[in-house]
């Protein structure tokens, strides 16, 4: 995989980062990830993803968060 190829962010390696692209969620899950400053045009550094599907932390803008699995899935980035 080389830079502008489009992935969702689960499939991104821990310590790789992306530019999110494309959310793919309904309009409550949207508003979720836009107040946790997850839009498109956002770069993010998968940090560290949980075993079994579990939660996943992120780095953005000098910050760490962590969201579940599920909100993950719905997030495509572009590996930068």
């Amino acid at each position: 995989m080389g830079e502008n190829t489009i992935i969702n962010l689960i499939e991104l390696k821990e310590n790789h980062e992306g530019e999110i692209v494309l959310i793919k969620a309904g309009r409550a899950a949207t508003q979720r990830l836009n107040e946790m400053g997850l839009v498109p045009g956002t770069k993010v550094k998968l940090v560290r993803k949980g075993p079994l599907r579990g939660p996943v932390e992120l780095e953005v803008r000098n910050s760490h968060l962590v969201i579940g699995y599920g909100l993950a899935s719905k997030i495509y980035v572009k590996i930068v």
